[in-house]
């Protein structure tokens, strides 16, 4: 899903800790990393786990991790955009031609009604991997992991929630979040 701003859950062990934006998760961690845990930090958005630098002060950790959410400065910065190249075959330039925006406006158009569509089958795709590599992270080791992943790629929602339903309740919560849209065609057919 097409979400504006990219946030981060902290987890140690099976416990939630903290989530937030990159400064701010920094921090938080930074702050309760004496009596935490084997901390493991997740992207919201894509389920992969990162890795955080906490050395230094307060003020070096929020520039450090401030600058990496800073959108970089290519193409027509002010408007967000980003100049790189696209290869399309002679039909969708001809389509393109015709339509009464720009190349990049349509293509731009398109992309954001996919990226805003829980439904499209990208979406649904991507809330699955990305609750697979959290639950791999996570839970590899857990009962009913396989056939809980299982049931999560070929969209049986019911078999999914039955087999994860005894998992710690911090990680189930946060595989509910994750897994939100990874069912939506089920949804549309009940």
């Amino acid at each position: 899903m097409n979400t504006q701003i990219t946030t981060y859950t902290a987890f140690s062990g099976n416990t939630f800790l903290a989530n937030g934006q990159l400064s701010e998760l920094a921090l938080k961690i930074k702050r309760i990393s004496e009596t935490a845990q084997n901390i493991l930090i997740f992207n919201d958005q894509t389920g992969r786990q990162i890795d955080l630098d906490l050395s230094g002060s307060e003020l070096e950790i929020q520039q450090r991790y401030s600058e990496t959410e800073a959108v970089k400065k290519v193409g027509r910065p002010k408007l967000g955009v980003i100049s790189r190249e696209i290869t399309l075959q002679k039909k969708h330039w001809d389509w393109l031609d015709q339509q009464s925006a720009s190349a990049s406006a349509v293509i731009r158009k398109l992309i954001d009604k996919e990226l805003n569509d829980p439904t499209s089958e990208s979406n649904i795709m991507l809330a699955k991997q990305a609750t697979d590599r959290f639950m791999s992270a996570m839970l590899g080791d857990m009962p009913n992991y396989e056939e809980a992943t299982r049931a999560l790629y070929q969209g049986n929602r019911d078999v999914f929630l039955d087999l994860i339903k005894d998992y710690p309740n911090d990680l189930y919560q946060y595989i509910l979040n994750l897994s939100a849209h990874a069912f939506s065609s089920w949804l549309k057919i009940k």
